[in-house]
């Protein structure tokens, strides 16, 4: 019966090693430990980049011409589309690293688009 504890415990922590390895090496979310609280770590940072992006947008918008801002609301719109099936391609794998590569590819996304719109405001 011992045997079987050890080597329980043993599997629950080769099971655990490869979300702490995630966790770690993506130091934003480091102090989590489980599947869902990186998850949840990420997506809390997926939002936070999502309200910096509403106003980027917004604000590029308003510095633009008319012409140029019809094009961005569809380059906007296709990029969104783009995002949500990119990262549904990471969610839909096998295991329970999914949940962790879903939420950081939102994350990762949002922020980059984040980034693009900020620099295309500053003119870079």
């Amino acid at each position: 019966m011992r045997t079987v504890r050890i080597l329980a415990a043993c599997l629950g922590l080769a099971a655990a090693a490869p979300v702490r390895a995630h966790a770690a090496a993506d130091p934003s979310c480091a102090d989590q430990s489980t599947t869902v609280g990186i998850a949840d770590c990420f997506m809390a940072q997926a939002r936070q980049w999502d309200g910096r992006l509403n106003a980027a947008y917004k604000a590029l918008q308003s510095r633009i011409d008319p012409e140029q801002r019809q094009k961005l609301l569809a380059a906007q719109r296709l990029w969104i589309q783009f995002r949500d099936a990119d990262c549904a391609f990471y969610g839909a794998r096998e295991g329970a690293m999914r949940v962790i590569e879903a939420a950081q590819c939102q994350r990762d996304m949002t922020e980059a688009r984040t980034r693009e719109l900020d620099g295309a405001m500053r003119g870079d």
